[in-house]
């Protein structure tokens, strides 16, 4: 907060809650301070914030989670200024500190204190002193053998030093009518909402990533298993020749030179022996690590597709989050996460959220048909699962992250168009990680053909047949074209999935 702002915050401040009580102190984390005071018959809202960037001081209508116990300096702030009374707010010379003057106590024996506001970017913090100027506790404590200026209590606060270079004046304009405090809230929490979105997004992307991660070196485990297995399998070959030249074997024998009959010519092959074994017991070895092999082989047959599909699903996710533009859309992925086992279940907050929006775009095609589409992993199963019917068409970016779309026949699907398909393909390339591309190719099929597996991920299905078409991705209403791809029927195993926006 710039000195200017803080200038007219405090004239603003100490004609609304000077003669005020402090009737509460929250602290919702560690850099901001939230003081409820009464008065003028009304409560007033007052944040303090430390932040190392938005630092900041003015009344404010934003909401502040609570931890569940008091930290440190809250607790300690209730102790002493709970039901102080305001006597004035000042800000020293020109400069981005503030004080709140309080008495508190009951009687004639009230005890002089003040908070002391410093809204000085990184060196930021919120220190009550007495009377004489001593420290009693602050938000940010600093050692004497650590920091230039200490900061404990019992130590007598020194001036701050001054800054090497002055920070930034911030743009805060106001309305025709609204007060600098307003002007200050709306401007803060704007910034403070980008911040948390922006931070809660980092969090969501470092779970993906990571993930992601696993999931490649768990491939890349098993793919090396099935190299080693599918050499160990060729033991059955050697054990069929050490059978063939079973006369030649004898215990003691390191290896064996045998006649390889499936050669032409029949040729020699060296084959190494245990020597503490007997004939019989080598040949049984070899066939042994043969059929343990082609076991391990049937295994790795079924798990490796379940993390191939389980790796393209997770490298969805970041496209989901990419196209993530607010709170509700960061819900629902984290909803997902959880689902999947990717991130731990949480206890709700008792907080309140903006009710989520429905997980479905809805358009108008040229020829008035609706198109749906689908914002999500939830919003792409509801389209299969509980909006499509038969004769509705599906589309989808073919091998690509991307929305679901939907046209509904609504009892016409004689009379969809080739524009009408070609915009609704359009729709679906424009929600896709093709978004940019010049041309994409999208599959589209009635939706009869489309089918969720039992236990696939959100946003999953297998497709039995479809035809594909070239466009430029757009929005119903925007000049498309179309390349009419020709019917493909059966897929490939990426045309066969779909997944989230």
């Amino acid at each position: 907060m710039g000195p200017l702002l803080l200038k007219n915050i405090v004239s603003e401040l100490n004609e609304r809650l000077v003669g005020g009580i402090v009737s509460k102190v929250h602290q919702p984390d560690a850099r901001n301070v939230l003081l409820r005071i009464f008065a003028r018959g009304r409560e007033e809202r007052l944040i303090i914030s430390a932040h190392h960037r938005l630092a900041r001081l003015h009344l404010t209508g934003l909401e502040f989670r609570n931890p569940p116990s008091p930290l440190r300096f809250c607790a300690f702030l209730r102790s002493r200024i709970t039901n102080a009374r305001i006597e004035g707010i000042s800000q020293s010379d020109l400069e981005r500190i503030a004080s709140i003057d309080l008495s508190a106590g009951k009687g004639e024996e009230r005890e002089a204190l003040r908070l002391v506001c410093e809204l000085t970017g990184k060196s930021a913090n919120i220190i009550l002193v007495e009377r004489e100027g001593v420290v009693l506790d602050a938000l940010r404590r600093f050692e004497p053998e650590t920091s230039v200026r200490a900061v404990m209590p019992g130590l007598r606060l020194s001036p701050l030093p001054l800054p090497e270079k002055p920070l930034a004046e911030e743009a805060v304009t106001r309305s025709e009518g609204e007060g600098w405090n307003e002007a200050a809230d709306k401007f803060y929490s704007a910034l403070v909402r980008a911040e948390g979105f922006s931070a809660r997004k980092g969090g969501i992307k470092k779970t993906i990533t990571e993930a992601e991660k696993k999931l490649k070196r768990k491939l890349k485990n098993l793919e090396g298993d099935r190299t080693k297995a599918l050499v160990e399998v060729e033991n059955y070959k050697t054990g069929e020749l050490l059978t063939a030249n079973f006369h030649l074997l004898k215990r003691g024998m390191k290896e064996a030179e045998v006649i390889d009959y499936t050669k032409d010519p029949p040729g020699p092959v060296s084959v190494r022996l245990d020597e503490r074994l007997g004939p019989a017991e080598n040949v049984e070895r070899y066939f042994k690590r043969a059929r343990k092999a082609k076991k391990g082989l049937k295994l790795l047959e079924g798990r490796l597709p379940q993390v191939e599909e389980e790796l393209e699903y997770v490298g969805s996710l970041v496209y989901q989050l990419e196209e993530a533009g607010d709170v509700s859309e960061l819900s629902a992925l984290e909803d997902e996460l959880q689902k999947g086992g990717y991130i731990r279940r949480m206890e709700k907050e008792k907080v309140k959220e903006p009710a989520r929006a429905e997980p479905i775009r809805r358009f108008k095609s040229s020829d008035g048909f609706e198109i749906l589409c689908g914002k999500s992993g939830q919003g792409n199963d509801l389209l299969v699962s509980e909006y499509a019917s038969n004769e509705d068409i599906w589309f989808h970016a073919r091998n690509m992250p991307g929305s679901h779309a939907l046209i509904k026949a609504g009892g016409r699907a004689g009379d969809i168009t080739k524009k009408t398909i070609e915009e609704a393909a359009s729709l679906a390339a424009f929600y896709s990680k093709g978004k940019n591309a010049s041309k994409v190719d999208v599959i589209y099929t009635e939706a009869r053909n489309v089918k969720k597996p039992r236990g696939a991920k959100p946003g999953m299905v297998a497709v039995r047949e479809y035809k594909s078409v070239a466009v430029r991705p757009g929005l119903p209403g925007e000049a498309v074209d179309g390349d009419n791809g020709g019917e493909d029927r059966g897929g490939d195993k990426a045309g066969r999935k779909g997944r989230t926006s």
